[in-house]
């Protein structure tokens, strides 16, 4: 039954599997300890915080994510190994925020390894439920601004001996989210102003960056089912705004957003918040976003 609990329910959920695993493990493996071999590791909850990572890591450090591609990590459960994982890391960046609630019970047992929250401080745009929108990564100019030098100070702080060389990549990394930042701009110029309607609310940080407002979402939250009379609501909105298409992500079921094209009349495009090793045109974070771009860009152009 846990597909149709509330966001806030499935993360106790989550969290409360996590602590039984974290135990069964523990208890089963009383004199493991876990080894560092080769280059220090650094664990991230996510994809694109891993990405970043590792483009600022190179070859000093190992940068390993934990949700794989296509999962959902507001609901992800580590497995027993990945515990073992985080256990011998020198730092792990989390989202925050909510995101990944389930990290309390990893770093409960876990005290020694600094947790970088990338939230932390940040007036987070507000989300469901009241709470605050984490999907920060999807908005280039906060990544470079507000997450990037905090990545690049746990990663120096994991391996101070290579302070110089990692602070230097974190500077081309900038300078890359600078030009990805200005593409998108470009590319997103024409659809200004255009709105759009989304399997969950993870777009309003690139809708806030480049003008293009979201109008509403299918799912308030993941798991909780839109009533008749909010769907109902948002087919009269979306058709009073002219909207163009309904974006889904393959880390959601399709129906709802299916559903509701079809009442517009209109295609559905896929966009991924995510991406992942083996996705095609999303195995990295700079192509992730601009996969993104070129999607919105052509669905709010209208043109099939």
């Amino acid at each position: 039954m846990i597909a149709s609990l509330s966001i806030r329910a499935r993360r106790r959920c989550a969290s409360l599997v996590a602590a039984a695993t974290l135990c069964v493990w523990s208890c089963a493996e009383p004199d493991a300890a876990p080894l560092e071999r080769g280059r220090p590791r650094i664990v991230a909850s996510i994809f694109p915080l891993g990405d970043l990572a590792a483009m600022v890591a190179g070859t000093d450090l190992t940068v390993d994510v934990l949700v794989p591609p296509r999962a959902d990590p507001s609901t992800f459960e580590p497995s027993p190994r990945q515990f073992r994982e985080i256990a011998g890391a020198r730092a792990f960046i989390l989202v925050g925020g909510g995101l990944d609630d389930w990290s309390q019970a990893v770093l409960g047992r876990t005290e020694d390894i600094p947790r970088v929250d990338l939230s932390d401080g940040l007036t987070l745009r507000e989300g469901s439920e009241g709470t605050g929108d984490p999907h920060v990564w999807l908005d280039p100019v906060l990544v470079r601004d507000s997450w990037l030098p905090r990545i690049v100070a746990a990663l120096v702080a994991a391996r101070p001996d290579a302070k110089e060389t990692l602070e230097a990549r974190g500077r081309v990394v900038a300078d890359s989210l600078t030009k990805l930042d200005a593409w998108m701009f470009a590319r997103l110029a024409p659809v200004r102003g255009r709105a759009f309607v989304a399997t969950h609310s993870a777009w309003s940080y690139l809708a806030a960056r480049y003008g293009i407002p979201e109008l509403g979402v299918v799912y308030p939250s993941p798991g909780q089912e839109p009533s008749v009379r909010a769907l109902a609501d948002l087919v009269e909105q979306a058709r009073a705004a002219g909207v163009r298409a309904v974006f889904t992500e393959p880390q959601l079921g399709e129906t709802g957003a299916r559903a509701l094209a079809g009442e517009l009349g209109v295609p559905v495009y896929v966009l991924d918040p995510l991406g992942g090793p083996g996705l095609d045109g999303r195995e990295s974070y700079l192509e992730m976003m601009r996969f993104n771009t070129i999607q919105m860009a052509r669905a709010l152009d209208g043109k099939r």
